[in-house]
Parts: C-alpha cells; structure tokens; sequence
C-alpha cells in the first residue's frame, strides 16, 4: 500500500505511472481492485467527493462517507485516532479533506497499515487536483516543457496551486503567478516560481494558460480585497481579456461567477474547466489503484 498525501513525494516514474493508469481509464480499461475505503469529509466539496466515489464504484470498492457532524471528532476526538479507527475496522484506505494543515504527516503514515489519500488539507496539498490539471494540459499540448503557466488569484491559500506548480515544473513548465499584494507569499522558489507579475493584462501576454483560483474567504481572518466587483475588474477573466488570451484557462471549482470571472466564460470555446472535472474522475481511479495495489 502507498499513500498520498502531497505531489512533493512524487518521483517523475511516479506522476506517469498515474498518468498512465488514469489514460486507460478513461478508454474503459479499469481495473476492478475490491477492498474497502472511508471517505473522511470534513470540508464541503463536490467535484473532488462524487468523483472518489463514483471512482471506488468503478473499481469495486466498498465506501463508507463520513462528515465532520457525523463523526467523534465533534466529541475531542483527534485526527490520528479517527483514521486508527478505520485501520481496526479493517479499512484498507482512507480519503480525507480536512480544514487544517496535515503536516508533519510522515510519521503518522508510518505508523498505520491503511494507505491515505489526501482530498484536500487546509492550505497545504491537493494533489489529486495537480494531477488533473496536469493531465488536462497533457491532453491539449502533450509535452508540457516550456509552456508558459499563469495563476492569477488568492495564491497565498491555494492548495491546488501549491499542487499544481511543483507537477508542471517537474514535466519542464514556467510558471509565474499574479493576484493582489496581500494573496501573494513572499517566497515561491521553492514551487519553481521565478516571476511574479503585478498586472494580471501583462501577465496574459505572457502565459500560454491562465488557472484562474478563488478567493477563499473563508480562509482569510481579515478582508483582503477591497470589492469583489473591484476584483473583477482588476484580475478577472473579463471579455477583452478573454480575446487576448493566446491559449486556454483553467480553474479548479468552485467557479465564484462575475468575481474569479463573467459568468458566460466559464465554459466558453478556450475553458478547460470542462475537461477539469471530467479527468478528474480518471485521476482519481489512477491514484486509488496506484495506492492500494501495484498498478
């Protein structure tokens, strides 16, 4: 059994080992593995928990989904306790997206025979999603070495950019970054961000494709943009903006319309938020065979 719980541990054999498995099961070629996994969801989510679900289904695999209200952990029950829980129930993996940062993380996954896969912790990880949005520039451009890819937003508590980064600059990528002053972290080299640009309309110029994010308010204990109109405005995907773009956009979901973006963009002719969602089922078939069997 492996886990995954952040694309850092990842080697390149690994990411198109994945790669790989998910491709074939998009051409119906899926693996039928058995076992048993809890969907431990203690955040909101719809993209990322219907398609686990709808993956272990495609893979034979029983689930048990559990949300925060229906758990122990209302009760003072710690994290480490809940997933030792579902190892004596004889689980074979856990999927789990949590408010919190899950790190140091090494030392409880060495210390549970239960493989862990993470949906989602705090503003850390999301790698399911950075495979995703891997595999959809893969599909568009095939060898992403030497393109050039813009995230615009709230970049200081995204945990798909901090996924997404380190993934494409593995494969070769530029990456840089934009959004307002207060969302953006003061060092990024160590995601292989070498340029940061102030004017999101420069920005475009530069990038081949744009990852539009939200801003996630809900992880900001103080107001960090002035209006959301404002935002719009100021690094939003616009029309005019839309006519300049040389490539494609993406963004993850939630899609906050007429603030990440016009409304009426969202699946325009240059969106691949479309295919997004779509290979995210696929991935996430990938990354649960990878973890629970030899592939």
């Amino acid at each position: 059994m492996r886990s995954l719980i952040s694309v850092q541990d990842l080697s390149k054999e690994d990411v198109l080992h994945i790669v790989s498995i998910s491709k074939e099961a998009r051409e119906g070629k899926v693996r039928r593995i058995g076992g048993n996994v809890a969907l431990l969801f203690f955040e909101p989510s719809t993209r990322t928990r219907v398609s686990f679900e709808r993956a272990c289904r495609e893979l034979g695999i029983e689930t048990s989904t559990v949300t925060v209200s229906e758990s122990s952990v209302v009760k003072g029950e710690t994290f480490f306790d809940t997933l030792k829980t579902f190892e004596a129930l004889g689980f074979d993996g856990v999927v789990f997206r949590v408010p919190f940062v899950f790190f140091p993380y090494e030392e409880t996954v060495r210390s549970l025979e239960v493989s862990l896969v993470n949906a989602g912790d705090g503003t850390h990880q999301h790698p399911t999603q950075g495979l995703t949005d891997l595999l959809t520039l893969m599909d568009r451009f095939g060898d992403v070495k030497g393109l050039k890819v813009l995230y615009v937003g709230d970049i200081a508590h995204s945990r798909v950019f901090r996924s997404g980064a380190p993934l494409l600059v593995m494969f070769g990528a530029e990456v840089s970054v934009c959004g307002p002053k207060p969302l953006i972290p003061d060092d990024l080299s160590v995601f292989g961000v070498k340029k940061v640009f102030d004017n999101v309309d420069e920005g475009i110029e530069w990038a081949d494709v744009v990852v539009w994010l939200r801003i996630q308010k809900e992880r900001q204990d103080r107001k960090l943009i002035p209006s959301e109109s404002g935002y719009l405005k100021q690094f939003g995907l616009t029309k005019e903006r839309y006519s300049r773009l040389k490539g494609f956009f993406m963004h993850p979901g939630p899609v906050n319309r007429e603030v990440d973006m016009e409304g009426d963009l969202v699946y325009s002719e240059k969106s691949l938020i479309y295919e997004q969602a779509r290979n995210g089922l696929f991935v996430r078939i990938g990354v649960l065979t990878w973890c629970l069997c030899d592939g």
